[in-house]
């Protein structure tokens, strides 16, 4: 007999289980046939025997056969009772939780139903006053794998054959299989939102401030102050933190805002505020020079410097034209008096450095003449010449300075007056320049021209003496005793000789 192929299915078996059956009917008749005719097998009984054993032999492997897919046919019940159990399989669990017998959709609802109310944790409300913000589990991108675990747990037992299967439902049954739904959500982005909101909500005090200054009414206008808020940003992530971790839906976390008060107002602006410092200088030479000083000091005057600001003599006052109404006057060019035009500004330069220094401004940029000028002390002087000699001072205070500058034909006096925030506690600066070297004067010097005739000998400019000078900042209580000095700026005027022209 041809071996039957082996098959999983119950088909093949019933089918084996019938023939087994129909075998065991033939074997009856069989028996009856071999009584009838006995006789005869008496008379041929030498070839019998071989017969009945083959028969023997035949019958035996059907029984073997039979009892095979007897033992298929069982082995395939025992599997189908096992595969055709409704729901989860024994052994499964989901969170803890044993889910045996429970429908895939039934465990998919209850998984979706915790995952909402896990998401509804996750969204809270944060109240400052009249305004709210709403915080969501998307937006801190809150994610759930429980679709993916309800999906793996059910395919434990109901993917492949039946074989495969009955296989997979064993070994749940035996060592069982707990699956874990995986949530997170992303907690930076909590603080991001935190941030923001802390933030917006904070305001900081608005400081009274220096508006503008009336150079008529020597008066300012003083903006006033206002209150500032504060919100911690590391409390408020935390409360919103402590919030969603929790557990509970729906929760305000109410946002503490502190009020800040400003440091300045208008009135205690208005106390620190005046006359910083001043400076004169008696005004000399011939009208052009007048005329060109009094021209600087009303470019100059109501001149207004912000916190910070470098104000630049030459940037301020432009180039020396006759279009900006400068006329030629005497001026010094290497040592050398000269006529140019803008010829006396220096005195403008002057007067405002001396004022500068006295108000306690940073000094940027200063050159001394070439020379000693006549209407300030040696060392006291600041040179100015367009385009590359400048007079430069930083307004290193909080507050505008504001420069008030005028000429008096009358007295001739060009006066320098810097308003701003005055020196603490009523000090005062002056400043003393001292003469710590004197330098003799060289040699003569010549200069030979074709404008004189030969020999004839001209007196150019006389023999000077040269000067090296430091100057100090000395600092005065409000009852004006000296309490400290500070070097301030060194000077030097080189000596020369007598200049001569000699015709050659």
């Amino acid at each position: 007999m041809p071996a039957r192929k082996k098959s999983a299915g119950g088909a093949d078996v019933f089918e084996a289980y019938e023939a087994a059956h129909r075998r065991g009917k033939g074997k009856k008749s069989a028996k009856k046939r071999a009584a009838g005719s006995r006789k005869k097998k008496r008379k041929s009984a030498w070839w019998a025997w071989p017969v009945s054993i083959v028969m023997i032999v035949v019958l035996a492997g059907l029984g073997v056969a039979a009892l095979h897919e007897k033992q298929q046919y069982e082995q395939f019940t025992l599997m189908r009772s096992a595969v055709d159990v409704s729901g989860y399989y024994p052994g499964v669990r989901i969170e803890g939780r044993d889910v045996a017998g429970r429908s895939y959709n039934e465990v998919l609802a209850e998984l979706a139903a915790e995952d909402q109310i896990i998401r509804d944790s996750l969204s809270l409300t944060l109240v400052c006053g009249n305004r709210t913000w709403n915080v969501t589990a998307e937006e801190l991108d809150y994610t759930s794998d429980y679709e993916r675990v309800a999906q793996e747990a059910w395919q434990a037992g109901h993917e492949g054959n039946i074989q495969q299967r009955y296989q997979a439902i064993r070994r749940v049954q035996q060592g069982g299989a707990d699956y874990v739904v995986t949530r997170g959500y992303d907690d930076t982005l909590l603080r991001a939102i935190t941030d923001s909101i802390a933030a917006e909500l904070s305001v900081p005090a608005t400081e009274a401030q220096i508006a503008s200054f009336n150079k008529d009414s020597l008066k300012f206008t003083i903006s006033e102050s206002g209150t500032g808020s504060y919100v911690d940003s590391d409390q408020l992530y935390r409360n919103a933190l402590a919030a969603i971790q929790s557990g509970a839906a729906g929760q305000t976390v109410f946002i503490s805002q502190q009020t800040i008060q400003p440091k300045e107002t208008a009135e205690s602006l208005s106390q620190k505020v005046g006359l910083m410092a001043s400076a004169q200088t008696k005004v000399e030479g011939n009208r052009n020079r007048r005329s060109n000083i009094k021209t600087a000091m009303g470019t100059l005057n109501g001149r207004r410097v912000e916190p910070g600001e470098v104000f630049s003599f030459n940037g301020a006052i432009g180039e020396r034209t006759e279009a900006a109404g400068y006329k030629m006057a005497g001026a010094f060019i290497d040592g050398l008096r000269t006529e140019e035009l803008g010829g006396g500004i220096c005195q403008v330069s002057t007067t405002l450095f001396n004022a500068v220094a006295k108000a306690d401004l940073e000094l940027i940029a200063r050159s001394p003449h070439s020379r000693p000028v006549g209407y300030v002390d040696k060392g006291k002087d600041a040179a100015v010449s367009w385009p590359n000699q400048d007079f430069k001072f930083q307004n290193d205070t909080p507050y505008p300075v504001f420069i008030l500058a005028s000429y008096d034909d009358e007295t001739r006096v060009c006066a320098v007056a810097i308003y701003g925030l005055k020196l603490e506690g009523g000090v005062t600066i002056t400043i003393e320049a001292q003469v710590i070297e004197e330098i003799e004067p060289g040699d003569p010097i010549y200069v030979y021209t074709k404008e004189l005739e030969p020999g004839v000998q001209e007196l150019v400019e006389e023999a000077r003496m040269g000067y090296r000078c430091e100057s100090y900042k000395v600092y005065h209580n409000a009852d004006g005793e000296e309490i400290s000095r500070e070097l301030y700026c060194r000077s030097s005027y080189p000596a020369s000789g007598a200049r001569y022209r000699v015709g050659q």
